[in-house]
């Protein structure tokens, strides 16, 4: 009897272990926010890409806003605005719903997971995706890995490569850090689309620095240190 015990209680210390390794198969910030300010051409302010996380044991409900603007004379050129939530459990994407304005053309994507894979409804078709399909939401490292990703704004099934450029040291929040280089490929994508992504990922996994061409431009993520708590700014000088 007491073997039976101890048995039983080793394999619920390993369930409790198991289930704490899913809970931390992200990689988050310890502020639950990323928020990244994006340029052009080297300094010219465009907008912002924020993500924020809610954690509840095993599952994540990451929420985004990305607003871009370009303005030329004082006119706005180019407006985007983005907004995408996705709920993660276990390492698996659940469920996500995201809205576009791609500067007037309107864009929409739901998916769910099912028996049968991920089922993606858009306002460009239908179909059932991989399983374990990643998004093209940068945050979750899983994308490393990938050689297929959906997209977020066109709810489209793309195949790509990845490179892996090595470690450089990066600006990030303020600091400079060591952080792995990639470039995401992608293979399969309408004549004058992004391409070719350049992504940075700290020694954890968390997603420090992004770089593409669109539209001719040259945009560029830099991750804006987090927030300073409340009750620490009101003790600051």
């Amino acid at each position: 009897m007491r073997a039976g015990r101890i048995g039983a209680a080793a394999a619920a210390a390993l369930i409790a272990l198991g289930m704490a390794g899913a809970a931390l198969a992200y990689a988050l910030p310890e502020s639950n926010r990323l928020f990244f300010s994006v340029v052009r051409n080297g300094d010219s302010p465009m907008g912002h890409h924020r993500l924020s996380f809610t954690r509840d044991g095993d599952t994540v409900t990451m929420d985004m806003d990305i607003r871009f603007e370009v303005k030329i004379a004082f006119v706005t050129a180019y407006r985007y605005q983005h907004t995408n939530r996705e709920v993660w459990k276990a390492g698996r994407l659940q469920s996500l719903e995201t809205t576009t304005n791609d500067d007037g053309d309107r864009y929409w994507v739901r998916g769910a997971a099912t028996e049968a894979g991920f089922a993606v409804e858009s306002s460009t078709g239908s179909f059932t995706a991989p399983a374990d399909i990643v998004p093209t939401s940068y945050w979750n490292d899983a994308i490393l890995t990938a050689t297929q990703l959906l997209d977020t704004q066109r709810g489209l099934l793309m195949d790509v490569r990845i490179d892996a450029k090595g470690e450089e040291e990066i600006v990030a929040a303020g600091k400079t850090v060591r952080a792995r280089h990639h470039t995401i490929n992608i293979l399969t994508n309408k004549p004058g689309a992004t391409d070719r992504i350049e992504a940075w990922y700290d020694a954890e996994g968390r997603w420090v620095k992004m770089s593409y061409k669109a539209k001719g431009q040259d945009i560029e993520y830099t991750l804006d240190p987090p927030p300073v708590p409340p009750q620490q700014a009101e003790r600051a000088p």
